[in-house]
């Protein structure tokens, strides 16, 4: 995932890569948003292959966009995506997707992902941000994986060396201040969906600290549960600083293995206090951690429960309530987080979008409602 500013330099990398991967044998397709965008692809390819293409080392189809070496199965095949479907029936093992937050989003999820199965393929997506729609959503995925199958990389316009300095500070004072932070710094701006704001200026709690650091005040968790495809997730937070302290993230592990490593952080941290989502998994756990002795409430997650749980962690946001660690999975899942109205009921409803988690900001909601709960017993005495 390559998100960059315009003339950053985001068509010279992606051809330059296509080259090179078609010279070691692989077949690259490059899909853009237009012709344009698709003939300046296709003229630095030919740029820098003109010698061995008339040589006859390379096989180029001016008509069809296709490089070809005969030798070792090597190709570049460049076409337009406007339409995701004009992409079916080809295949590839190097997929690029130009100014693919231009694309509509099935040019990756039904149609250029099944291409790569054949030779366990690779993708690149590189654009230009525009606003917060499905190719931010999958550059957050990339920045909190943690398998090594995503990377993330984000370069501005000021970022290039080739650039006119002169040419970017005109152009600065003939763009509006959100045309300038998207098209030039490459900044996913809020869309209509966006739930949480003021994210940056509430991420300013330091990380490592110990409970020998600390105040000695009272502490709370926030607790969601998960097996193997979500994580599970540990939020511990000052009721009276106001501070997040730890933050854990975790999957794959057994429920004992977990309960423990709840336990240790709890016993560490001397939480007194824990909000547990209870739904299905949710209930046996936490009947096990109150066995233990340890003071667990069940939260039950319902259409009617969820949206104050989630409104009064974005009140929390929007008026700098609380400092959060600024930890990369838990600020992107912050970032997609959206809010959804049904057009039959007018009822809100909030989650991460498809394919995406959702888990810390639940962790967090939760121990923010303990935080505030706990302000509310003290002012009742």
């Amino acid at each position: 995932m390559i998100n960059a500013g315009r003339r950053a330099g985001k068509t010279t990398l992606a051809a330059r890569v296509s080259v090179k991967k078609m010279l070691e044998g692989r077949r690259v397709l490059l899909a853009s948003t237009t012709q344009d965008q698709a003939d300046a692809f296709w003229d630095k390819v030919k740029a820098w292959l003109y010698e061995v293409t008339e040589f006859g080392v390379i096989e180029k189809n001016e008509q069809r966009r296709i490089m070809l070496m005969p030798n070792n199965g090597g190709r570049i095949k460049v076409k337009t995506a406007s339409d995701a479907d004009t992409l079916r029936g080809d295949h590839a093992d190097f997929l690029v997707l130009d100014e693919c937050a231009y694309l509509a989003p099935d040019a990756w999820g039904k149609v250029g992902a099944p291409m790569l199965l054949d030779n366990n393929g690779d993708a690149w997506f590189i654009s230009t941000p525009r606003r917060r729609n499905w190719f931010h959503d999958l550059y957050q995925k990339a920045k909190s994986d943690e398998t090594g199958r995503w990377q993330a990389w984000h370069f501005t316009s000021l970022d290039n060396p080739h650039l006119s300095r002169e040419a970017l500070d005109e152009i600065a004072g003939d763009l509006t201040d959100e045309a300038y932070r998207e098209e030039i710094l490459a900044e996913f701006l809020e869309g209509e969906g966006s739930v949480f704001r003021n994210i940056a200026a509430n991420l300013t709690a330091l990380p490592g600290a110990s409970p020998a650091d600390h105040c000695g005040h009272r502490l709370v968790m926030g607790v969601d549960w998960a097996m193997k495809s979500d994580y599970t997730v540990l939020c511990v937070l000052c009721t009276e600083c106001k501070l997040e302290v730890a933050l854990d993230r975790f999957n794959k592990i057994q429920w004992s293995f977990q309960r423990a490593r709840l336990d240790a952080l709890a016993r560490r941290w001397g939480v007194q206090h824990i909000e547990a989502e209870e739904n299905s998994i949710g209930s046996p756990n936490i009947e096990a951690l109150q066995r233990e002795g340890l003071p667990v409430i069940p939260f039950t997650t319902t259409a009617a429960s969820k949206p104050p749980l989630i409104q009064s962690l974005m009140l929390a946001f929007e008026r700098s309530e609380c400092r959060w660690l600024d930890v990369p999975a838990a600020t992107a899942e912050l970032h997609a987080f959206e809010s959804k109205v049904a057009a039959n009921t007018q009822r809100v409803s909030y989650a991460a979008p498809e394919g995406l988690h959702d888990d810390t900001v639940i962790a967090r909601a939760l121990a923010w409602r303990a935080v505030v709960g706990v302000r509310n017993w003290v002012v009742s005495g």
